[in-house]
């Protein structure tokens, strides 16, 4: 008998866990049963065609696929393809996107024998059991005697008579019972580790599928950290977390954070998604201690308006959250991911202006900006009737528009998604956009007008060059510089455009500055080869090729420092930030591109007076 587990990842660097546990779960509880138990994993982005072939080479007598919302749809093609090809072959789902609406899939979708609902290691571990014992003539409708699926619990299947039937729903089962799937990491090479703590989540948000659950169960600590051992042993890059919210115990994560925090290797990553008005001081100060880098947080901000965190039943004190985050930020060692959500109840254009400025001005590394989901099984999807939600019928089932925002509204948004996560999310303009964004009202109103500028110049789905993005950055701003001195009358001249910082300020944009801290900025990330174009000097400083020494005014000098996150390189003897001299016209700023920041990866910075 031979059983495949079919994963098909959103990208390569991904890997799925529930495959594995499935896999795991079955050879410690069955050591005694004699089969062929295979995983295969392939990504949305791979051929289908060649899909197809390689699942059909397998010769299979059941493929069970792991289904989710952004795979979904390339799952339902193979399996009809591969049922015409292999028609004696058994066909069973499983994961979130095909528990909920069971019955609706197996009524549209003839091929498929079966849907596992729920948690899975149990259920897959019974129906190995019954396939390996009856063997694929056995499982034929013809030849069985009795219904060998109707004592197993936490499935929806079709029967012989073409009826479909669902089982009572399958119990939950101890974390602790599920082995470590990462013994063996050849097959994990180059791709993210997914590790899973605890299930179930106590909070109640109406777009999540994770509030069904809330019964929150935990692996125990002594089992976790011997887990934790063998990633920090082997100095694993990064191990993503995917308990839904992290901290939600405050004991469980305390004992995490202070465990990888004791024995940081100096190279693992761990990834947290966490509630951030959970973090308290006695979690900060874990935190103060730690590596830059050794630790990134997740949080799930998603709005600030209060009748909308209110309607989708979370309890959030916004004050509270931006003052942890804040703490967070200035201790320099941790990045901080923020995620905001558009479409959702009483969240309309200008209430997400709001919601996304009170976000920037948290100060997170990265800003993500994402888009509802009306997921199967949700509240949310119980409510778009209510909510007048209209939304695509296929993966990723993502909101079209609402009863308070429009369908010309949410493309304004797309376009603005995608200038922050160029020029925010990147940290490639980590001091110029403090800068810039200062002459606009707001910084929604910046990365809106930029997108603008991307649309009419049709800039948008074209492969930028990195350094094609700082010129088109400095041709939008010469072409606010251009509008405002035509609307004040003024002269042509690159130090003309104004912006009332507050009632009583108005200060001139100054050019030159702005594109020393785009040139700053470009040497921070990047070891260039050549000049920038946008520099007339073609004039070159470098000590080797690690390092390039960069001149710039005093004021340039001076705003970078006040910002006060300059990465400045530290003293190998001394373990002290390295001291210099600034006074004067021009500083020189040495970039060395063998120190690098752990959160940003931009170079380390010396200054020296020329």
């Amino acid at each position: 008998m031979k059983i495949v587990l079919v994963a098909l990842n959103a990208k390569y660097v991904h890997s799925n866990l529930a495959v594995y546990d499935l896999e795991a779960y079955f050879k410690k509880h069955n050591p005694q049963v004699d089969c062929e138990l295979e995983v295969c994993e392939y990504t949305i982005n791979h051929n289908l065609d060649l899909i197809l072939q390689a699942l059909y080479k397998q010769k299979a007598d059941v493929y069970a696929f792991s289904c989710y919302i952004w795979n979904i749809k390339e799952v339902l093609t193979l399996t009809h393809e591969l049922k015409k090809l292999l028609p004696e072959s058994l066909i069973w789902l499983g994961g979130p996107e095909a528990s909920y609406g069971a019955d609706k899939y197996l009524k549209e979708n003839k091929e498929l024998e079966g849907i596992m609902v729920g948690e899975g290691e149990a259920t897959f571990a019974k129906l190995m059991k019954i396939w390996v014992k009856l063997g694929i003539d056995g499982l034929a409708s013809e030849n069985r005697k009795k219904d060998p699926y109707e004592k197993i619990n936490g499935i929806v299947y079709r029967k012989d008579n073409g009826g479909i039937t669902e089982n009572k729903g399958t119990e939950r089962i101890d974390l602790d019972d599920i082995p470590f799937v990462y013994k063996d990491l050849s097959k994990f090479e180059n791709r993210i580790i997914y590790y899973e703590t605890s299930r179930g989540c106590p909070f109640s948000c109406s777009y999540c599928l994770s509030s069904i659950d809330k019964a929150v169960r935990f692996r125990s600590f002594e089992i976790v950290r011997k887990e934790l051992d063998s990633f920090l042993e082997r100095k694993v890059p990064q191990v993503k977390f995917i308990d839904r919210t992290f901290n939600c115990n405050k004991i469980h994560a305390r004992e995490i954070w202070r465990y990888i925090s004791e024995h940081d290797n100096g190279v693992t990553n761990f990834h947290f998604e966490v509630a951030a008005d959970l973090i308290e001081d006695e979690d900060i100060d874990i935190f103060k201690n730690m590596r830059e880098g050794l630790i990134q947080l997740e949080i799930g901000l998603q709005s600030t308006n209060i009748q909308t965190i209110e309607a989708i039943r979370r309890k959030m004190d916004i004050g509270s959250v931006k003052d942890t985050l804040l703490k967070i930020r200035n201790l320099g060692n941790i990045h901080q991911h923020l995620d905001l959500i558009a479409g959702l109840p009483y969240e309309g254009f200008e209430s997400f202006r709001k919601s996304f400025n009170d976000a920037m001005e948290m100060k997170p590394n990265q800003l993500q900006l994402g888009f509802l989901k009306v997921l199967k099984g949700s509240y949310m999807g119980e409510m778009t009737e209510e909510y007048d939600i209209k939304h695509s019928d296929v993966q990723p089932f993502e909101v079209l528009s609402t009863k308070w925002i429009d369908y010309d509204e949410i493309m304004v948004l797309k376009n603005i998604e995608e200038m922050v996560e160029v020029y925010y999310n990147s940290d490639q303009f980590e001091y110029t956009l403090p800068y810039v964004t200062s002459f606009f009202k707001s910084q929604f109103d910046f990365y809106k007008e930029l997108g603008d500028y991307y649309e009419k110049k049709n800039l948008f789905g074209i492969g930028f060059k990195r350094e094609n993005r700082y010129i088109t950055l400095i041709k939008f701003m010469e072409k606010k510089i251009d509008d405002a001195e035509k609307h004040n009358g003024k002269s042509k001249s690159f130090k003309m455009i104004t912006h009332s910082i507050n009632k009583n300020v108005s200060i001139e944009f100054d050019y030159d500055l702005f594109i020393e801290l785009l040139t700053f900025d470009y040497y921070l990330r990047e070891n260039a080869k050549s000049r920038p174009m946008w520099l007339k000097s073609k004039s070159i400083y470098s000590k080797d090729k690690t390092t390039h020494i960069e001149s710039m005014s005093d004021e340039t000098y001076n705003f970078i420092m006040s910002l006060g996150e300059v990465y400045i390189e530290i003293d190998d003897e001394t373990g002290e930030k390295e001291k210099s001299n600034h006074h004067g016209e021009y500083v020189l700023a040495e970039f060395n591109y063998n120190k690098r920041s752990r959160l940003s990866h931009n170079a380390a910075v010396k200054f020296y007076k020329k």
